[in-house]
Order: structure tokens, then sequence, then C-alpha cells
């Protein structure tokens, strides 16, 4: 049973006192990878024989882990404060089947109260990728120096800021409705994976318009860094969207150069292998980094 699984059937049961919990968890992440009971405590102003009541609870629904160290929130319990949530403030009222699961997010399809169709995008950056995302990507001094669970939040954060960012400028990139911790809530969109496609009508229009999508964000100040076939969507209509933005960075960053380059020519590469254009690499750089307009 997947994290979710578990959050959405937990969510139904917990008790104000269990979600309280949770929240002293969640705010202590900063600090601390796991909280003695003394800590729990201390922390949740509750009585010690409360607090071993709702511990034993969140135990039992695999929202909190124990060790010898104490014990920690899960992914699951952090799903679930999620969940609890978007649920309180009527973002969202369901949650359905998932759309894509990933190495490092699960999307998963939720409802509005009015009927209107969501994705919901958990953040999934694991224990064991821990020290390499820390090195990969930049997410300033608020990651605890312990805690893989607030890199999650971080990078949802980040995401969800970016596309705030990007939303001026008129490139299709998924509408971020609102974020909870470690999750977002976006729009859903009907299409293909670039990576599931075999044929294309247009491929060298296609490609012009990727192009001169990531040519806009350049201009805008901002770098994807993960430009590539698995996250550009061909819509019904042909139009391009690129989503996951959470490793995007500016032009001030010191690797810039070199990270616009892998963009541009990872897609450029596909396009010519996949569907036979001929761009030239060095060609399609230049358009995206000194042209007004391609």
């Amino acid at each position: 049973m997947s994290s979710i699984e578990i959050a959405s059937g937990a969510v139904r049961m917990l008790e104000p006192e269990d979600l309280s919990l949770l929240k002293v968890f969640a705010s202590g992440m900063k600090h601390h990878e796991f909280l003695k009971k003394e800590q729990i405590v201390n922390y949740s102003k509750q009585h010690r024989n409360s607090i071993d009541y709702r511990i034993s609870r969140l135990h039992e629904m695999r929202l909190i882990g124990k060790d010898e160290a104490g014990y920690t929130l899960l992914m699951a319990g952090l799903d679930a404060i999620a969940l609890k949530v978007l649920a309180d403030k009527d973002i969202v009222v369901g949650m359905g089947m998932p759309i894509g699961i990933g190495k490092e997010s699960d999307v998963i399809k939720a409802v509005t109260p009015s009927g209107e169709e969501r994705a919901v995008k958990f953040f999934r950056i694991g224990r064991i990728s821990f020290r390499d995302a820390r090195r990969k990507r930049t997410y300033g001094d608020n990651v605890g120096i312990h805690s893989w669970l607030m890199m999650n939040i971080e990078a949802a954060k980040k995401e969800y800021d970016i596309l705030q960012t990007l939303r001026r400028t008129g490139i299709r990139i998924p509408t971020a409705y609102y974020r909870a911790f470690h999750s977002i809530v976006m729009n859903n969109i009907s299409g293909s994976m670039l990576i599931d496609l075999k044929k294309l009508k247009r491929p060298s229009t296609i490609l012009r318009n990727i192009l001169n999508n990531i040519r806009i964000c350049y201009n805008n100040d901002i770098i994807n860094c993960d430009i590539s076939e698995y996250n550009i969507i061909l819509d019904d209509k042909e139009k391009i969207w690129i989503i996951d933005w959470p490793q995007a960075v500016t032009r001030k960053h010191p690797n810039a150069n070199e990270l616009i380059k892998r963009d541009v020519f990872n897609i450029v590469k596909f396009f010519n292998r996949r569907f036979g254009t001929v761009k030239v690499l060095e060609e399609a750089l230049n358009e995206v980094i000194t042209s007004p307009s391609i």
C-alpha cells in the first residue's frame, strides 16, 4: 500500500488531537529527525497520558515510526497533514487514481467541491537520495540537516513559486492553485508525454515551439534545468506543456550557461533521433539565448 493510500484512509479517522500531534512532528522537522516522548509532551502541551494514547494511534495508522532514537514522522504522516489541510480548506474533497508515479513525485487525480478535476503532486525525494539531492539542488538554508521530508516541502514551495512567476509569460505550464506542505494542487493536463509518442505530424514546428518556450523562460530569468522528453506533454491540439519545475534556477546561478545548454541539447537530440529533425545543436542554443523570438 502506498503512503498516499495509507494517508487517505487515516485522514477519515484522525481526531483533532491526532492532527495536532502530527503537526508537532512537522514543525520539528527542521531540527529533529526523531523526537523523544518528553520532547513531544513539551512541544504539544498535551498531558502525558494523552500523548501515550495519541502516539499509539498514529503508530498503528502508520503515520509515525519508532526506533531507539525516538519517534519520527513518516511520509504517510506528511501526506495525511497535507490532505487534511486541502480538505479543511475545501481545495479538494476527494482523491482518485494516480496520473503519474515517478522517482521524485506522485501525481494523483483529485476533485474539487464543485466537481472540477485537479491533479495533486506529492513530492517524493527519498531518504536514499537525500545527500545526492542536497548536492544537486539549491534550497537555501531552510532544509534541516536531518530532514529528508523537509526537502520535499522545500521542493514543493520552490516549484509553486516558479509556476507563479512564470504565469505572466504566457507559456503553457501547470496552473498551481494551492500548496500544502509537500503537495501542489494543479490543473489536470490531458495529453501524452513526448517519450510515449513515436510519430509527430509537425516535429520541426513542435520543436521550435519548445525552444521558444525555453527562450521565454530564459528571458524571464528562469532555467528549467530538467527539460527532456519526460516532462513535456503534447495535448490533443498539439500544444506543448512543460511540467516539473522544482530544479529550476535563475540566470544568476554559477552554472547557468551549462544548465541552459544541457536543456537545449537534451530536447534537440531527442527530436533529431526520434522524429528525424535536423536541428543543429549550437544553432538552437544560440537562438534560445540571443534571439528575441524564434
